[in-house]
């Protein structure tokens, strides 16, 4: 039973790691294992010594997240590759649907970038995926379906659609609650407001990006974007999606 404890310990500090990333602070979580267990590297090892194949595919799943998170997706990619080779990756997990998500944002973002056509088919499949699951589960799947929607027409250089998916996605996460899923889906449309050279309107989605990073608690993360994309105070103000969603918020009460 104490060896059971041990390994869904092992787990919670995965978790531990991840969130303290985007919060940007580091406690001594490791420290209950009295120098046993120093850091997540050992807990990996010890995985794949065992053949633990639950801990090796969240491990990776939880960097591949960070390297998202913080626009690193050279290194996401790689992590991606090496948790979704895990048998374990198969198996249909709630971290499944934000890895297939996040990683099909990255393969849009990869042919936008002339990295070969192979990427625009890849992205394809996984909205493919993504519009099956919303005939699942419309709550949960609907803003992701949408914002990967918005990366295809943008890639396709379909202008209007894009940014009326974008805005869909946004207002979707709103009013579902997905904090972090509003401001992912207003940081991608500030990327694809700035390719069309719009950078007022590209510097208000950033910065409502950034509100929403801060409500959802990602400190560090909402300050990667600030200076990312180099925000201040005298910058316009937030997006109208973003007020009418604290207007609503304020009528309730």
């Amino acid at each position: 039973m104490q060896k059971r404890y041990k390994e869904l310990a092992k787990l919670a500090l995965i978790d531990v790691v991840m969130i303290e990333t985007l919060i940007g602070t580091k406690s001594n979580a490791f420290d209950i294992f009295e120098g046993t267990i120093p850091t997540e590297n050992f807990i990996l090892a010890d995985a794949k010594a065992k053949q633990n194949i639950v801990s090796i595919e969240l491990i990776h799943t939880r960097r591949f997240f960070t390297a998202f998170w913080f626009g690193d997706y050279q290194k996401a990619n790689e992590s991606y590759k090496a948790a979704s080779s895990v048998p374990s990756s198969k198996m249909p997990k709630l971290w499944t649907i934000y890895r297939e998500c996040y990683k099909a944002i990255i393969t849009f973002h990869m042919y936008a970038e002339g990295e070969g056509e192979e990427w625009l088919q890849e992205g394809m499949k996984l909205l493919s995926k993504f519009q099956f699951w919303k005939t699942i589960s419309k709550d949960v799947i609907e803003s992701k379906f949408l914002l990967l929607q918005a990366e295809y027409h943008a890639v396709s250089c379909e202008i209007s659609k894009a940014r009326a998916s974008f805005e869909a996605s946004i207002k979707s996460a709103r009013d579902h609650g997905y904090t972090n899923e509003q401001g992912l889906a207003f940081e991608r449309y500030g990327t694809f407001l700035e390719a069309l050279v719009e950078t007022t309107e590209a510097s208000i989605c950033y910065k409502s990006a950034h509100v929403c990073y801060l409500q959802w608690g990602a400190l560090a993360l909402a300050e990667h974007v600030w200076k990312k994309y180099k925000l201040s105070t005298c910058n316009e103000g937030v997006h109208p999606l973003l007020i009418s969603a604290a207007v609503a918020k304020h009528a309730r009460r």
